[in-house]
């Protein structure tokens, strides 16, 4: 632990034992939120502009939620830790890293499950939020306030050479999350994956322990990574999501009337999140442009990448319901996908 995450634990050691005590004991109710994110992230500004507002006026001003953002308490992997230990209150994570946890969000990693960003807003908004809430209780004993979008699909991202098709990648150390499915996604497409911390990410590309990274060109250019990296090649196979979690049982010492805030608010920031994050991928990308050289692939070359994609669906069966994943295709049209991944024996 550092020393920005240890002064930031001890100024809470106070608060944390009044915020976590039975609601009953007191009429306001203080939660301790922890984030990686940025307060300039599209997760920073829903959760500054509608969960902490929000939450305080369907709770009459009952309930004040303190945010530690920018990793200043806790990063993504320590935020759910220590959400499970009682620590703090209510935490984001990354549907990558979440994968350390428990499967309930691997489906929405799976390469290539969302055609677009519309698709996902219209499916995530339409039914599977709510779906992956009840699997989120079930499998992870937590509670899901909402399921966020945070800058679009990711991309490979390297700082030696363009890349084109898979085989470009033969060599590369490239970093992911610790989802289990993006680990298998890169290692099908022929680079050697290696799970690395974000708040250390930076300065791992620059020494050469990564020589790459599968990440959001938002993140790319939020996170200044383009002053040491490359080439980008856009291959658009997995979309990103941060839920917003509460340990259940944290959830359920509530009154009746502090869960249902929190269930409203978290309605609102479900809504309004896809609108606060395509503002932010148009504003943040134009700060890297002309920095870095991007490669579209062709449509033959993109035949590969989805090849490899098959593989890492394979790789990971049994983490995903396949009935879920093939409800998702279809309502996009994805027929031929449907066929692919039949056929390689993952649905």
């Amino acid at each position: 632990m550092n020393l920005r995450m240890l002064t930031g634990l001890l100024a809470l050691a106070a608060a944390i034992n009044l915020g976590s005590a039975p609601a009953s004991a007191q009429e306001k109710i203080t939660l301790q939120l922890g984030t990686a994110s940025a307060p300039a992230w599209s997760l920073g500004q829903v959760i500054d502009q509608v969960l902490k507002p929000k939450v305080a006026e369907y709770s009459d001003g009952r309930i004040d939620i303190v945010v530690h953002n920018g990793g200043s308490l806790c990063s993504e992997h320590a935020c759910v830790e220590q959400l499970g230990l009682g620590q703090i209150d209510i935490a984001t994570v990354s549907s990558g890293n979440v994968g350390a946890f428990g499967t309930t969000f691997d489906l929405i990693n799976l390469p290539f499950v969302f055609k677009d960003q519309d698709a996902a807003s219209d499916i995530l908004n339409g039914w599977l939020a709510e779906e992956l809430g009840k699997r989120t209780v079930k499998e992870m004993k937590m509670h899901l306030i909402a399921l966020v979008p945070v800058g679009g699909f990711r991309q490979i991202v390297n700082t030696q050479r363009e890349v084109r098709v898979p085989a470009d990648l033969a060599g590369l150390k490239i970093r992911v999350t610790k989802s289990p499915t993006e680990f298998n996604l890169v290692k099908a497409w022929g680079a050697a994956p290696v799970p690395y911390d974000w708040s250390s990410l930076y300065e791992g590309l620059q020494s050469g322990v990564v020589q790459g990274m599968y990440l959001q060109n938002t993140f790319t250019a939020a996170g200044k990574f383009y002053e040491v990296v490359s080439n980008i090649t856009t291959v658009s196979a997995a979309w990103s999501a941060h839920p917003i979690l509460m340990s259940q049982k944290r959830y359920e010492a509530l009154p009746d009337w502090a869960r249902e805030a929190i269930d409203k608010a978290g309605a609102d920031v479900q809504r309004e999140a896809f609108r606060y994050d395509i503002d932010w991928q148009d504003t943040v990308v134009k700060a890297m442009e002309g920095k870095v050289a991007v490669y579209d692939p062709t449509e033959a070359e993109m035949d590969l990448w989805r090849a490899g994609a098959r593989d890492a669906w394979v790789a990971v069966k049994g983490a995903y319901d396949p009935a879920l994943a093939r409800r998702i295709l279809a309502e996009q049209g994805q027929d031929k996908l449907i066929a692919d991944l039949e056929a390689a024996g993952a649905l």
